[in-house]
Parts: structure tokens; C-alpha cells; sequence
């Protein structure tokens, strides 16, 4: 797990590696972002914009980590989006261990994209 299943380039060979700046600065504003609104949560219920906005950004990461061939983060991201999508559609009731799970699943994929930036800066939030 955490391998670079393509480093840094495209199947056709093209370098892929000019654009991971970008992604890395977009996915650590969009999880700041998400675990804002997941905080929020915990006491309100989520709206339906609420909830497509992070099912979109579990989306855009997992988009991106796939293009790079970061595919630990891609399935993290593709079950985030799972559980995301049901909630959305009122398949289930959003619960504080959803939350919670949102929330500790936002610090893995936070720690896994430092590791492919070659951080050392890899802090988590304290289990709950």
C-alpha cells in the first residue's frame, strides 16, 4: 500500500510530474475545507449542497490521485465517495461515527499525500 502504482507518468508516457503541485495544493485546501464542514456536522444537520460539496472534493482527489497512480488514496477516496453518495440520497441518516469517520479518513489521506510529497509533516488528529 502507498506505492506509486505509475510514477509520475501517463501510459503514453507523458510527465505527469509538472501538474503534482497543483493537485497536492488543491487537495490540501479542499480537505481543509471538508474537515470544517465535517466539524460542523456533528451538531447540525447536513445540508444536501453540504453534502455534494464533499462528496466533490472526495471526487477531484480521488480523480487526481488515480491520474498519478497514487492508488492507496484512490480507494480511500472511492469508499469516502460511496459512503458520501448514500448519504446524499438519503439512503442513510448522517450519525456522529460517520463524522467521525469522515473526519479521521480526511487525516489518512492528508498523511498519505504528505508521504508522496516526501513530508515528514505527517500529524494526525488523535484517534476518538
Amino acid at each position: 500500500m502507498g506505492e506509486i502504482s505509475n510514477p509520475g507518468l501517463d501510459e503514453s508516457g507523458f510527465d505527469l510530474t509538472q501538474f503534482y503541485a497543483v493537485f497536492f495544493e488543491e487537495a490540501r485546501e479542499n480537505l481543509a475545507q471538508h474537515g470544517v464542514d465535517a466539524a460542523r456536522y456533528r451538531h447540525f444537520e447536513a445540508t444536501d449542497e453540504e453534502l455534494n460539496a464533499i462528496f466533490r472534493v472526495a471526487h477531484s482527489i480521488k480523480g487526481g490521485a488515480a491520474t498519478f497512480g497514487f492508488s492507496d488514496v484512490a480507494t480511500l477516496t472511492h469508499e469516502l465517495e460511496t459512503l458520501l453518495d448514500r448519504l446524499r440520497r438519503h439512503e442513510l441518516p448522517l450519525k456522529r461515527a460517520m463524522v467521525d469517520l469522515l473526519l479521521e479518513a480526511g487525516d489518512v489521506v492528508k498523511a498519505q499525500l504528505a508521504r508522496y510529497q516526501g513530508s515528514s509533516d505527517q500529524t494526525r488528529r488523535p484517534m476518538r
